[in-house]
């Protein structure tokens, strides 16, 4: 697995600039388990496959991947307008020590996920009204967290598609989220491991996740190297998610 892991890391890298490795180590090491980083590193690497070669390249499926740095603050400033309760800053506490953000000026620094935006000639693009509003945002985010009810979860991969309006500086008008499980043998076999996830998947989904996919590990391992496994998972969650 470590191997497999380190080939397909090494094969992105080398198409990308300097910083580009230091990027994706702090996303990568977001995941918590080798199948985790694993599924990270084949959807990146999906979205790498399709990346807008040139600025006259039309035919490939997005137009640009970048990504997401989270900037944390563990105060509140009397002036905030919804300060964070203390459990919610005793949970980010936690997560910065968890996934070792950068200290700076103050505030927490980390690279948590990636994003890319769908190429405006294909199909998807179409899903509009006579307003402009397109599905454009694609956003990989590994072990997000999600605050619900005064608690909260830690999403493997979280998928999210967002909606903007091209014709108002972009602004968000709706997105939609699918919760990637990687879900390995040792933690979901038994009834109870299972009973468990069955109660997480009903919380998301009251959080608003539209839907919960679980892959096990095999799945994920069994990748073959072509990605047309991955290309089927890709169109896969889709196809789910624009439902």
């Amino acid at each position: 697995m470590e191997e497999k892991i380190r080939k397909l890391e090494t094969s992105i890298v080398n198409t990308y600039v300097e910083d580009f490795k230091f990027k994706l180590d702090e996303v990568v090491s977001m995941g918590e388990s080798p199948i985790e980083k694993l599924m990270i590193l084949q959807l990146f690497n999906y979205f790498q496959k399709y990346d807008k070669k040139s600025l006259d390249d039309d035919t490939s499926k997005f137009t640009s991947i970048q990504f997401i740095e989270e900037e944390l603050c563990l105060f509140n400033f009397p002036d905030d307008d919804e300060p964070l309760s203390n459990y919610q800053l005793k949970v980010l506490t936690e997560k910065v020590e968890k996934f070792n953000y950068r200290f700076k000026n103050g505030m927490y620094y980390k690279f948590i996920g990636f994003k890319c935006t769908i190429n405006h000639s294909e199909p998807i693009t179409l899903v509009s009204d006579d307003n402009g509003i397109y599905f454009r945002d694609i956003e990989i985010r590994p072990q997000h967290y999600q605050f619900f009810n005064d608690n909260y979860n830690r999403i493997d991969i979280a998928f999210i598609l967002k909606r903007r309006n091209w014709f108002n500086d972009n602004k968000l008008i709706e997105e939609r989220k699918i919760a990637i499980e990687c879900d390995g043998y040792d933690y979901h076999s038994s009834p109870s491991q299972k009973r468990e996830d069955d109660i997480r998947s009903r919380k998301l989904k009251r959080a608003g996740w539209k839907d919960i996919i679980r892959y096990s590990g095999s799945e994920i391992y069994h990748i073959n190297n072509n990605l047309n496994h991955m290309d089927y998972n890709f169109e896969e969650l889709m196809d789910i998610i624009m439902l």
